[in-house]
């Protein structure tokens, strides 16, 4: 009789043991692995939306237009399943990068400085917090994207194999130097006020031809980025939001004797130089007599001087302010 009485005890005992170890096996194989998976699902997302604002500040720069507006959602935190709704963290921080890309001066006469701006550009970075699988973040400077672990100590560009091709691609030729060389453009109006001609006509009249080698204004425009002084960060396990706006500021100035671009002569700043350049050697053919290369430039400071007295100039400054923000 005891042996019939111990029997199903044990059994119960046995059966215990056994939910509790595919318990404790679910918990320390499975759940974890379901986690990773969405944790990879998430991170793949937060890739996708640094990808498409990528783009969104591509367009903003090289379109150079008034009162423009992109946000991305970027999902912060992520890994939570059905079984486990614990979810992981991250990070949303923008920043403006230390030296501008540029620094654009105008003077008059005198010499004296009528306007200056710095040509600024930020990064922006996602770092995970305590998240279920890699270490893994992400950081957009200077027009392409970085993938990142340990919290930035190690980065590889995504999309290209290392950072030889992301210089080579800057440098040379490829949507990277494209990029680049939209921060400054310049256009000219030339100036067709007739002239007299000294000789008559057979009829006693004087004829009249187009002034030619001349312009009578110059449009500048000049983009420059920088991060919100109140919204560039975030961290929660919800959603931030990546935001861009932006605004042209036109001022018209007279009397401009002298026109300067420099560059940091760092590898993103050599193609905007190079841009500015080739704008103004485009105004070679109509601009001759009153806009011309000023010998004296050095290196990576250009500059070209203005004739006011032959046929003065109009210089239209069209700042393009981009912000930053995210919240």
């Amino acid at each position: 009789m005891r042996n019939d009485a111990v029997a199903p005890i044990i059994a119960v005992m046995l059966i215990l043991a056994a939910i509790v170890t595919l318990y404790s096996i679910w918990n320390a194989v499975y759940i974890p692995s379901m986690k990773e998976s969405a944790e990879v699902e998430h991170l793949q997302d937060v890739e996708t939306a640094f990808v498409h604002f990528s783009s969104d500040i591509d367009y903003a720069v090289s379109s150079h237009q008034d009162n423009l507006a992109f946000s991305e959602p970027v999902p912060l935190g992520g890994g939570d399943v059905v079984v486990n709704l614990i979810k992981s963290s991250g990070a949303l921080r923008v920043q403006n990068e230390p030296k501008p890309e540029y620094s654009l001066n105008l003077t008059d006469g005198t010499g004296t400085t009528v306007a200056f701006l710095n040509g600024t550009i930020v990064n922006i970075s996602y770092e995970p917090v305590s998240n279920f699988w890699q270490d893994q973040g992400y950081t957009w400077q200077y027009g392409y994207i970085n993938v990142t672990k340990n919290s930035g100590a190690l980065s590889t560009p995504l999309g290209y194999y290392n950072m030889t091709d992301v210089e080579n691609e800057i440098s040379r030729s490829g949507p990277l130097q494209t990029f680049a060389q939209s921060f400054v453009a310049v256009y000219a109006t030339a100036n067709t006020t007739p002239l007299q001609n000294t000789s008559v006509t057979t009829n006693n009249r004087f004829s009249f031809t187009p002034l030619s080698g001349s312009c009578s204004s110059l449009d500048i425009w000049a983009v420059n980025i920088t991060a919100s002084p109140d919204h560039n960060f975030v961290s929660s396990n919800g959603f931030g939001t990546i935001r861009l706006t932006t605004s042209v500021n036109r001022t018209s100035y007279e009397g401009i004797r002298n026109i300067s671009l420099k560059s940091d002569n760092a590898i993103f700043g050599n193609p905007t130089l190079s841009s500015w350049n080739a704008s103004f050697n485009a105004l070679n053919s109509s601009c001759y007599n009153n806009i011309w290369y000023d010998p004296s430039s050095a290196g990576n400071d250009t500059q070209w001087n203005i004739n006011q007295i032959s046929s003065p100039v109009t210089v239209n400054l069209h700042q393009v302010s981009m912000e930053i923000s995210d919240y």
